[in-house]
C-alpha cells in the first residue's frame, strides 16, 4: 500500500511538473473580424496569475485577427488555427481544437468571454476534458483562486473554487475593464496549428440576428434601464 501510495506521488508530481501554468485565451471573431471583447478577456487572464498568456485565433483567413492581436499587451504567443471550416466558428471544433492544445501545452487555464461563442464552445470543452466549467464570472479574487458570479438570475453573487487541475472560465465582458489595442503591433511569436475537422458533428450554416440601431447589450459601455419608477410604458421614452 505504501509503494502504491508513492507511485501515485510520483505521477501526481510528474503531471504537475508537465503543467506550464499558463493561460489560453480564446478569442472570437465574425466572418474573419475580431470581436473587441478580447480586450476585456485579456484583463481577467491578466488577474489569473499566469505568467504565460497565450491567445487561439481561428478562422479561414486569419491575418487580419492577427495583426489585430498583435496590437494588445501582455501575450506571450499567438496560436493560430487557419482552415475554411472555421471562417465561423463551430463549437465543436473550436473545443477539439482547445483539448488538443492543452494536452499539448500543459495549459491549466482556458477563458473566453461570456457571449454566444463562450457559451458554445466552454461546455463542450468541459465535457470532452471532463472538468466542471465556471461561467459568467464577474469577479477573480484570491489571486485567481476564487470566482464571484452571478445566480438566483442575478438576485444574488456566489463566490466559487474548484478542485480542477484545469480551469475553464467564461467572463462577462462588460465587469472587466477593456484593455485597449495600441497603436501598432507588439511583434508576438505566432505558432501555426492544426485545425479539427474529423469528428465534428456540425458547421456553422447562418447567423440570423435582429436589426437594432441601439448598442449590443454585452459590449455598450453604458447601460440605462428603466422599471417601476417610469409608472408606464409610455414613460420609457425618457430613457432616450
Amino acid at each position: 500500500m505504501f509503494a502504491s501510495a508513492m507511485m501515485k506521488g510520483r505521477s501526481a508530481l510528474r503531471t504537475c511538473q508537465n503543467r506550464n501554468f499558463a493561460t489560453l485565451v480564446l478569442s472570437e471573431h465574425f466572418e474573419g473580424k475580431l470581436n473587441p471583447n478580447l480586450g476585456s478577456v485579456l484583463n481577467a487572464a491578466g488577474q489569473l496569475n499566469d505568467s504565460q498568456v497565450d491567445v487561439l485565433v481561428c478562422g479561414g483567413d486569419t491575418d487580419a485577427q492577427v495583426e489585430q492581436v498583435q496590437k494588445y499587451p501582455g501575450i506571450s504567443k499567438i496560436l493560430v488555427a487557419k482552415d475554411p471550416a472555421l471562417q465561423n466558428a463551430y463549437g465543436d471544433s473550436v473545443s477539439k481544437l482547445a483539448k488538443g492544445l492543452v494536452e499539448a501545452n500543459g495549459y491549466d487555464k482556458v477563458i473566453s468571454a461570456s457571449s454566444g461563442f463562450g457559451k458554445d464552445v466552454m461546455p463542450r470543452l468541459g465535457g470532452i476534458l471532463d472538468v466542471q466549467a465556471i461561467t459568467d464570472v464577474i469577479d477573480i479574487t484570491d489571486g485567481g483562486e476564487q470566482f464571484k458570479r452571478p445566480v438566483y438570475a442575478g438576485n444574488a453573487v456566489a463566490t466559487v473554487s474548484t478542485s480542477d487541475k484545469i480551469k475553464l472560465l467564461t467572463v462577462r465582458a462588460t465587469n472587466f475593464e477593456k484593455i485597449e489595442p495600441a497603436d501598432s503591433g507588439n511583434g508576438y511569436p505566432t505558432e501555426d496549428v492544426q485545425a479539427v475537422t474529423d469528428g465534428v458533428k456540425g458547421s456553422f450554416k447562418e447567423n440570423i440576428v435582429s436589426e437594432s440601431e441601439m448598442a449590443d447589450l454585452g459590449s455598450a459601455k453604458f447601460v440605462v434601464s428603466g422599471g417601476r419608477g417610469l409608472k408606464n410604458p409610455e414613460n420609457f421614452d425618457l430613457l432616450y
